[in-house]
């Protein structure tokens, strides 16, 4: 019986061997998954991170590029509304000079501002032919002024000096275009489209 005890013994003892060899065998299996892992993690992380900000940048560009496009369109779009305004604006000249109050309010000013800023230099006064009566009744008294008719004068009046020098454009035109900036302004914020 012995042998039987030692052949026992040896078999327990190869056993727990192959046991702890197997424990240790998983265990180093184990190891070398986690490192693996870990590697595979890293690796992915940084091309994940490399590609994140390549599509964060490309992004960023598509989305200015959008924003660019989008106030583009806005500016087109207020730019054609404020030329249907200020065209349907000038559509109205000829008849506001046919109105009491352009004669009675508006003509007056706007021979005052042009004709302070000649002076009293000798000057010509030109306008539409149907401004003619008004204009030579406001100025009757002042010899140095001559107002000359043009049927193709546009809408309100224009000073010049006999030299030349000076020339005030104070048609309706003119003070549209001067005054278009701040009159662009009001429509749009009057309209709720504000720049």
């Amino acid at each position: 019986m012995p042998l039987d005890h030692l052949l026992g013994a040896l078999e327990r003892d190869g056993s727990a061997q192959a046991e702890d060899l197997l424990v240790q065998a998983r265990a180093t299996v184990a190891a070398i998954a986690r490192e693996a892992d870990e590697l595979v993690a890293r690796r992915r992380a940084d091309v994940l991170g490399g590609r994140e900000t390549e599509l964060r940048g490309a992004a960023q560009a598509a989305l200015g590029e959008t924003r660019r496009t989008g106030r583009r369109a806005v500016l087109t779009a207020r730019q054609r509304l404020l030329e249907r305004v200020f065209g349907a604006a000038r559509g109205l000249f000829f008849e506001a000079l046919a109105s009491e109050a352009y004669r009675a309010r508006a003509l007056p000013e706007h021979l005052a501002e042009a004709l302070g800023a000649v002076g009293d230099e000798p000057a010509v006064i030109r306008c539409p032919e149907t401004l003619v009566p008004a204009v030579r009744a406001a100025v009757a008294r002042k010899k140095h002024l001559t107002v000359q008719g043009d049927p193709a004068a546009p809408p309100g009046i224009r000073v010049v000096t006999t030299d030349g020098a000076i020339e005030v454009d104070n048609t309706l035109e003119g003070r549209l275009d001067r005054l278009r900036a701040r009159l662009a302004l009001e429509v749009l914020a009057k309209l709720g489209t504000s720049p």
